[in-house]
């Protein structure tokens, strides 16, 4: 979800100031001085070193600090900051609670206090820091916020979002919505993120990024149509809002408005030069029109921007295979499963394709990691019994099938396509029981049966065992 930030005032001057110490402290180090810096300075300094990831010197210029001021209780804090982005979470709550012997009512030592406990999984000390931070608190919005955003960070997206609602009955904020609903956007709760975007549409009809956020909603919830609708009273308040156009014509993909799709992410092109992303989308929109020529062109762009986007490569590659040219496709397929060798719909394409083309052994190489990587996937198994079968190995076939029932022995397909391997391999006894097994599972599609082998419906012994069933219509 897109989330409106808050901004800070003076960091303009702040970043100058900052810069300014920190270079003389490094010169300092570098010369092996010493000089005189004021507690706020070495905070700055930290802050600076925390920001760019190096805690390490973050804690060395604490510790230079609390060699000037072995009692100032801001160092302290600073110090126990530096331990919880080290994750020392331990070693923070004990400058916490020396510096809370000091200040007992300090509510930056009860919000660090509490961050502590949150992270250790202890909620209950947690929310009684919490508490006191806003009691003793100056600016209980502010507080509200910090407290939402510490749960945020711990990725305990519900409670944050109690946070953030009690913020919205106290204070109606527009921040405190998008973030409460992005909260229960992570979690799945599409719904009630919804109901707070209405909320805050009811009281600012005119805020696009709320109709925006809306519209994502929507789409999470299966309700394409009402998206469009979002999107475009979000567009019709900012019209410039490009991001609410690329997601209306995703909604209209859904929909399988194709060209109505096409014409706004044309839209999108015109007012950001066009990515990767909506390139690559095009080229689907143009491969379900059937313009394979038009969908590659678009494809062949996206991977130009991006030549680590695999949908892209697969797409070339398909639109080069729906023309009958294998040999051109396959190069395509093999690319986008260099980039994505776990995607399981690359994988088998190219193990078909590469079949096709005559290289059986690579295409079983492939059958085999699709199955190693999902073993219940139906198709894999399928289509790798289907090659033995067509090399003339049916006993190789009927393996691979066996050992498929071994992850899913429900699978109908699996009892079907066994019924006709039997079947061939002069096993009708074995066959009858398998097919007996697909039978009872789903006997709607018996026709599997004959579609694979249709002069099975000629003998006798296959007829009586579907009709024991009580269906003769697809025989």
């Amino acid at each position: 979800m897109e989330i409106k930030k808050m901004t800070m005032e003076g960091n303009d001057f702040l970043g100058e100031e900052t810069s300014h110490y920190v270079d003389r402290y490094e010169r300092m180090l570098r010369s092996r001085g010493r000089e005189f810096f004021e507690p706020e300075a070495i905070e700055l300094i930290a802050d600076h070193y925390i920001s760019h990831d190096k805690l390490k010197k973050a804690l060395e210029v604490v510790l230079f600090g609390l060699d000037m001021y072995p009692n100032h209780i801001g160092l302290w804090i600073k110090k126990a900051e530096v331990h919880i982005y080290a994750e020392k979470f331990e070693k923070a709550l004990v400058e916490l609670e020396k510096a809370e012997l000091y200040e007992p009512f300090n509510p930056d030592i009860l919000l660090l206090k509490g961050e502590v406990h949150v992270a250790l999984n202890r909620m209950n000390e947690a929310e009684l820091c919490f508490e006191k931070a806003l009691q003793h608190g100056d600016d209980r919005n502010d507080l509200l916020f910090e407290i939402g955003f510490i749960y945020q960070d711990y990725d305990y997206f519900a409670q944050a979002a109690y946070w953030f609602e009690m913020l919205i009955q106290e204070s109606k904020l527009d921040q405190a919505y998008y973030e409460a609903a992005g909260c229960y956007d992570i979690i799945g709760n599409y719904q009630k993120a919804a109901d707070l975007l209405n909320e805050l549409i009811n009281r600012d009809p005119y805020n696009a990024t709320a109709w925006y956020n809306l519209g994502l909603m929507q789409s999470k919830l299966n309700r394409p149509q009402e998206a469009i609708e979002s999107f475009d009273l979000c567009l019709a308040i900012d019209e410039d809002y490009s991001i609410a156009h690329f997601n209306k014509a995703n909604c209209l993909v859904e929909l399988d408005k194709f060209e109505e799709a096409l014409g706004v992410y044309a839209e999108v092109v015109k007012m950001e030069g066009g990515d990767s992303i909506t390139f690559c989308n095009m080229g689907g929109c143009y491969e379900r029109l059937g313009n394979n020529l038009a969908a590659r062109e678009h494809y062949k762009k996206a991977s130009k921007i991006n030549p680590n986007l695999a949908e892209a490569w697969f797409g070339i590659g398909l639109s080069y295979d729906r023309e009958n040219y294998p040999k051109e496709a396959l190069q395509y397929f093999r690319r986008a499963v260099l980039l994505e060798p776990e995607h399981a719909e690359y994988l088998l394409v190219l193990a078909e394709i590469e079949y096709r083309l005559g290289d059986t052994r690579e295409a079983d190489i492939l059958y085999q990691r699709l199955c190693d990587l999902d073993p219940g996937m139906m198709e894999a198994w399928l289509d790798r019994s289907y090659v033995a079968y067509q090399e003339k190995d049916l006993l190789l076939a009927i393996q691979y099938l066996n050992e498929a029932l071994s992850y899913d022995g429900l699978c109908h397909q699996y009892y079907y396509r066994l019924c006709a391997y039997h079947y061939e391999n002069g096993e009708l006894q074995t066959a009858l029981q398998c097919l007996t097994a697909a039978l009872k599972l789903n006997p709607a599609d018996v026709f599997l049966l004959f579609n694979f082998k249709p002069d099975l419906a000629q003998d006798p012994a296959i007829r009586y065992t579907i009709e024991s069933f009580g269906d003769s219509s697809q025989i």
